[in-house]
C-alpha cells in the first residue's frame, strides 16, 4: 500500500471514528452522571431585617 492510498483511506476512517465518538458521548456523560453524589447543607442568612419566618 502506497502513501496516496493511505491518505485516501485516512480521511473516511477519521470521519467514521469522529461520528462514533459523537454518538457515544451521551452514554459517556450519563455514566459519569450516575456516579455523582452531592451532600451537605445550605445555610441562608438574611440581612437588614428582610427575612420572614
Amino acid at each position: 500500500m502506497d502513501k496516496e492510498t493511505l491518505i485516501r483511506l485516512a480521511q473516511p476512517a477519521a470521519t467514521a471514528l469522529l461520528a462514533i465518538s459523537v454518538m457515544t458521548l451521551p452514554i459517556t456523560v450519563k455514566a459519569y452522571g450516575d456516579s455523582m453524589e452531592i451532600s451537605g447543607s445550605i445555610n441562608v442568612f438574611c440581612e437588614y431585617g428582610t427575612c420572614q419566618n
